[in-house]
This record gives structure tokens, sequence and C-alpha cells, in this order.
């Protein structure tokens, strides 16, 4: 022991002659950032240099990015970006060309060699880089008379897209003008500061210098009793550093402990504030977040110009800036010169295509207009045969509120379209009947929360031609629409739309009943009444892991080709779920009803209903590092030999399909199985796709068939081709030789093929 502390007394002997050159050491090397530099960016030194000095002291010197980086100067300014000039007209669009080739088509129609020509264009026109306008120009053609051949031309203006570009001005204004945050500021200088007292008694409590002196201090306190000197000499010491000392230099081993104690306390403190303000700080820049959030929400959600106005007015934007006449074509919904889809209500005009003008204006109150010719509702478009009386409508609305929230709109419409009925006979000898048509509607729209929308609406209109007092009504159409007596000429429906956010539930549901002598261009007439309604629920289970769909329906009375009854009480009923999970395959299964349309001759068709259930699993993974695609598909058709022409009623079918994805090939493997009540059809297929060059993939197949009973085996094969060719487009081919039913339960060959060029600009 006594050789330990003699040793320790040489050690601090030979530091004496040395004491000013320590102090100015010390204050050469004193902690803390550099003057200026921001500790709230960088609050802890990026590094610590071992610095030996002018002494045999090692002393830890922080270093801060700071200390290295130059600050800007006031008159460093970069150059201003050039002005970007906006062409007064900009086009982009694409062209496509279409051929398909079929030498059957899949039953119960029988036509061969059958060709269709599609031509198709459309161009994205923005004019001054701010008014959006499109043009399609279509025209399809076939060789067979099951297709309608027709030229399509319209040109519409994009209120979305003119919108939505208001919009984002708005919302960069908006950024660029939010003032200073004071509260912010002060918050952030008071950290800074604390952060910057708080690095410097950390420097001092961890300086190697210190500890070292005080465990000497404790040494020399130790033999203070015994050695005078020994204090003598330790009180100079404490004295130079400035760490301890009485009026002679004397050590105070206890003031020195207390003085380190009260520089750990303020260390603490200062470490409690500093979280303190941290926190705060952050709790601050999150409110300002989120109200500025709410404020560009608000601007988005804005669905009118007078809207968008009170939101510009409450966060003090100003218009200067926006394209002449912005309110006015914000308020216009749609224009539409050519062909265009009518969609307005559930008893006026729904799903109409008509080949004239539509436009829809909307600031507060609602107006809208569209005339035309109808030539065709969506499933009309295969069976519409020449010769056939001429469609049109007119169609006034005007309303009160937002088309889109609450609102009351009254509907006029007036026009001539055909009657159907299920006894119909179409031929060039037999034409359906036209009717010529007026009615009124009257609907009311009210959002009963953001996310409840209920829609109503009542209707009266004319009564067909064929009703056999109706040319002794007095008025025309008119009269007869307003002959309030009379209740066989009107109908009424009710929908809601629904979604719960808590629990990710979605209603959708709508009742409708139309009167026996009730027309519109939104349903057929066939001279019974009918009442319809429908319900659906959208559900997300197992945090939206699972999608549940369940829907039920009555006829819809839609197709005039299905056979109907005065009063139908059978209900369709569909249920779909769809399971998806990170790293499981895909599960889906659906049963719903599906429907066949039967061509019977002489211009006279048959819809036949019946369910199909549908089951699937997707799996895509990786195996030795190659890309993979598993696939499994189960189909079921739940029908008879009388209710539908198609070979496969009853049939249960099982597909696997196995993909492998290489460099640039991508293998294929099909195998599927039919089992009905008169044979069993196998299949086996492989293909392969190769990438011979960027721009150019090819591909074939083979493909195997085994019928049993008639024990039939049949090879088809396949081939395509996709070539991109750079500033001229793509081009892409396939060819298939495949099979498809025929007569006495026999496959017959089918071949198809199909050319496509396809050009963006």
């Amino acid at each position: 022991m006594l050789n330990s502390v003699h040793k320790n007394l040489s050690k601090a002997d030979s530091l004496t002659p040395k004491t000013g050159k320590h102090l100015a050491h010390l204050q050469l090397h004193k902690t803390g950032p550099p003057a200026g530099s921001d500790t709230l960016a960088n609050p802890a030194p990026n590094a610590i240099a071992q610095d030996h000095g002018v002494c045999r002291i090692v002393i830890g010197r922080p270093i801060w990015v700071a200390d290295t980086v130059k600050a800007p100067l006031k008159s460093d300014k970069l150059p201003p970006l050039p002005e970007r000039k906006v062409p007064f007209l900009q086009v982009h669009g694409n062209i496509l060309y279409d051929v398909n080739y079929y030498s059957h088509i899949d039953t119960p129609y029988n036509e061969t060699d059958v060709y269709q020509h599609t031509i198709q264009t459309y161009l994205d026109i923005l004019i001054k880089g701010q008014y959006p306008f499109r043009i399609y120009l279509t025209n399809h053609f076939s060789n067979s008379p099951l297709f309608h051949n027709f030229s399509d031309f319209n040109l519409s203006y994009t209120n979305t897209a003119f919108n939505q570009g208001i919009k984002d001005q708005l919302r960069q204004q908006y950024m660029n003008s939010l003032p200073g945050q004071q509260k912010i500021d002060s918050l952030e200088n008071a950290l800074r500061n604390d952060l910057a007292k708080l690095n410097g008694l950390h420097g001092w409590m961890n300086n190697p210098d210190l500890i070292q002196q005080l465990v000497e201090a404790r040494e020399k306190a130790y033999l203070a009793g015994r050695n005078k000197d020994t204090s003598s000499w330790m009180g100079n010491k404490a004295g130079v550093m400035g760490l301890a000392g009485g009026p002679q230099g004397k050590v105070d081993t206890a003031h020195l402990d207390s003085l380190y104690a009260v520089r750990q306390h303020q260390a603490d403190s200062l470490e409690h504030e500093v979280a303190r303000l941290q926190k705060l700080l952050a709790t601050t820049r999150q409110a300002g977040g989120a109200e500025e959030n709410k404020n560009l929400q608000d601007l988005q959600n804005a669905e009118s110009p007078g809207q968008l106005e009170k939101e510009m007015r409450v966060l003090h934007l100003s218009d200067s800036s926006l394209p002449k006449g912005y309110k006015t074509l914000m308020a216009v919904k749609s224009v539409s010169v050519g062909r265009s889809i009518v969609n307005y209500s559930e008893l006026s005009a729904k799903d109409i295509s008509i080949n004239g003008l539509q436009a829809e204006y909307n600031p507060s109150n609602y107006y809208a207009v569209a005339t035309g010719v109808v030539d065709y509702r969506f499933r009309d478009f295969l069976l519409q045969q020449p010769g056939q009386p001429r469609q049109y409508m007119n169609v006034l609305r005007y309303g009160r509120g937002m088309r889109d929230g609450n609102s009351v709109i009254l509907t006029w419409y007036q026009g001539k379209r055909q009657l159907y009925s299920a006894s119909s006979i179409d031929t060039g000898q037999t034409q359906v009947p036209a009717s010529n048509l007026m009615g009124l509607t009257l609907q009311g729209n009210y959002k009963v929360t953001k996310n409840i929308l209920v829609t109503a609406e009542v209707a009266k209109s004319s009564v067909p031609a064929y009703v056999s007092d109706s040319s002794k009504k007095e008025g025309g159409l008119a009269g007869q629409m307003l002959h309030m007596s009379d209740r066989s000429n009107e109908a009424y429906s009710v929908m809601a739309n629904a979604f719960f956010p808590a629990t990710q539930t979605r209603l959708r549901g709508s009742f409708k009943h139309l009167g026996e002598n009730f027309q519109s261009f939104s349903v057929f007439t066939d001279g019974s009444a009918q009442t319809a309604w429908n319900g659906s629920l959208d559900q997300l289970l197992f945090k939206r892991q699972l999608d549940l769909v369940l829907s039920a329906y009555t006829n819809d009375f839609s197709n005039p080709y299905i056979s109907q009854q005065y009063r139908s009480t059978t209900v369709f009923k569909s249920i779909q779920a769809t399971w998806r999970r990170r790293n499981w395959p895909v599960l889906s299964v659906g049963y719903f009803p599906s429907s066949q349309l039967t061509k019977l001759g002489n211009g006279s068709y048959e819809e036949n209903l019946f369910y199909t259930m549908v089951g699937n699993a997707t799996y895509t993974y990786t195996f030795h590092k190659l890309m993979m695609n598993t696939t499994l598909v189960y189909t079921q058709f739940y029908n008879r030999a009388s209710d539908s022409g198609f070979t496969y009623f009853n049939t249960k079918n099982l597909l696997l399909s196995q993909s492998v994805f290489l460099s640039r090939l991508t293998l294929q493997g099909n195998a599927s199985a039919a089992a009905n009540t008169d044979y069993n059809l196998y299949t086996l297929e492989g293909k392969a796709q190769y990438n011979l060059t960027k721009n150019l993939q090819v591909g074939a197949g083979v493909k195997y068939n085994e019928q049993t009973v008639y024990d039939i085996q049949q090879w088809g094969y396949s081939g395509e081709l996709t070539w991109r060719i750079r500033k001229l487009g793509q081009i892409q081919f396939s060819a298939d030789k495949g099979f498809i039913p025929g007569m006495n339960n026999r496959l017959v060959p089918n071949n198809t093929g199909r050319l496509t060029y396809f050009k963006t600009f």
C-alpha cells in the first residue's frame, strides 16, 4: 500500500511544473459545439478525436459536422429557373387496329368464318395547359349479321381533369403561403440552448483529466492526515483545475465531490427538460400537420365552385393565377357531342347509348339536356337488326342542389322506342312495333351521413300504343301522362347505399314497382305490372383479410327475351368469399346465377338462367430462386339439358395451371378434367413464351383432348408474337386451333386468330 502511494505521489509531482500548460490546453479543448453551429440538428458530436495537445494528458475533442461545412453566404444566390413555356395545344392519345377471326363461333349461334374489324383512336387535347378535351373515333364492321356495323365519334369536355388541375394549383398556393410558425421556432430555440448546455456539462463531467483528478484527490485525502505537504500540493493542483480549493489552496475532497454532484444534478434536470421540449415540439408539429392535412382535404372534397370559393376565403387564397372562367368550367359536369351514354335515373333513362348531344351544368342548381338517336342498349348490340323503327330520345332536367349530394331533380323525357315482349318475332316481314312516349319523374337524393345516401323517385308516363283506349284519351301524350285517375302508368323506386367505416361494412339495396302501362327508356314495357328488389352486403373480416359478399334479387325485367309473369316470386341469390393473406394463396369461392342466350330462329331468342359455382386458389411463390405461380380452379354448372342448349349442362370442371418464370423464358402447363352425365373430357396443354430481344417476344403451345365414350383424341396448337417497333408502335398476333362443343355431344374444330396494332403518342 505504501509503495502504491509513493508511485501516485511521484506521478503527481511530475505534473506540477506544467500547470500553466495544462490550463492553456484545457482552455483550448473545452467541449461544446462551435459557435453558430446548429445543435438542434446535431445535438451530439459526430466523433471524438483523441488529442494529446502539448501535454501527456489525452483529451477527447468532439467533432461536429459544422466544424468542416461552410455555411453559404447570404450573397450566394442560385440562378433563377427559366420559365416553362406552355404550348397552346398539347395532343396525346393512341391508335388501334384490331381484327378477330373465328372459323366457328360458340353455340348456340351457328356462324362460320366470322371476321370483326375495329379501328379506333382517342386523343387527349390540352389547350393552353389548362382546358382538357377528349376525342374518340371508332369504326367497327363485320361479315356476320349478328354483329352491328357502326362508326362512332365523340368529343367531350373532361370535367374531372380540369377540376383536379384547379385544386392542384390551389394546393400548391396554400403550401407556399403557410405563415411562419412562431411557436415551433421558439421551442426549437429553447431546445437548441438546452442541448448546448447539456453537451457542455457532459463534456466537463466526462473529461478524462477530471476523472483522474478525482481519483487522485481521494488518494491524497486519504494521506492528508499523515502528510501535510501532500495536502498543500493537491490544493494547488485542484485550484489550477478550478475544481476545488480553499483560501490557502488546500485540498477539499468533499467540496470536489459536492461540485461534481451539483453538475450531475444540473445535467439530469437538463435531460428532463430536453425530453419535455422534444415531446412538446413533436406534438406541436403534429397538430400543425393535422390542420394542414384537414385544409388540403377540404380543398380536395369541394364539389362545387361555391364550396371551393368558401375554402379559398378561409385559407386566404387568391384566384388570380387560375384560368379565366374556372368557376363556370368547374360547374360544367359534362359536355359530349357524338356517341355517349345517358345514365340519369332509374325511371327515366339509364345506360342508354345515344348519338347526339349531352350536357350537364351544376353550379348550385342542376341543369341537364340530352338529345339524340338511340341505336341500342348495351345488351342489344348483338341483337340489333336492320330495318327496325328508328328510336330517339329527348331529356330535360332541372334540380336544386348538387347532383351527387342533397338534391331534388325533375326530369322530362320524350321520344320514340321499340316495344318488346317475349312473344314478339322480329323478322324481315314482321318487326317489333314502336311507340311514342313521354314522362315525368321527380327524384330526391339525401345524404343521411357522409357515407349513407338515399335516393327516391316517382314517375308517370304516357301509355303504350297498343293500349286499346289510348287513342281516345284527350291531350295526346301529355294528356295521358297527366291523367291522374289512371294509376297503371305510374312507377316508383327507392335506393340506398351505406358504408360503415368502423366495421368495414357496405350495404346496398333498391326496390321498384312499375305499372303495367308505364314507359321509359330505362325499362322494357311488356304489358305486365313489375315489382323488383335487390340487396347486397359487402363485409371485410379478420383485419381485412376476408372479403364476404352476399346478394339477393328478383327479376329486374331488363331483358325482353325472358317470358315475364304478372307476378314473379323467384329470388336469385349469390355469395362470394375471397381470402387474402400475406404469403398465403389467394382463395376465392362463389355461387351465383348465370344465363345463356339462345337463338331459336326466325329472329326470336330465349334466355335460360341457372346457377354456377366457382372456386379457385392462386399462389405466387419462389422455389429454388425461381418465380412460380400455381392456380387451381373448380367450376360446376347447376342446369339441366332441358334448360339450355349448352353441351356441358350440369358439368363439373377442374383445372390445374402451373407457370414458371425464368429470366427470358416463361413456361406454363395446364391440365383439366370435365365430367358430365354423358362423357368425360380430359385436356393437357403446354405453352412457352420466350423474349428473343427486349422488343420481340414469341410463344407457342400444344393441346391434347381426349373425350371418353366416343373415344375421340384431338390435338390442337397455338402461337403468338409480340413485336414492339420503336417509334412505330406494337404488333400482336395470335393463332389457335382448338375445339368447341358441336352437335351430338362431339367437339368440332375451331380456328381463331387475332391481329392487333397499337401505337401511343
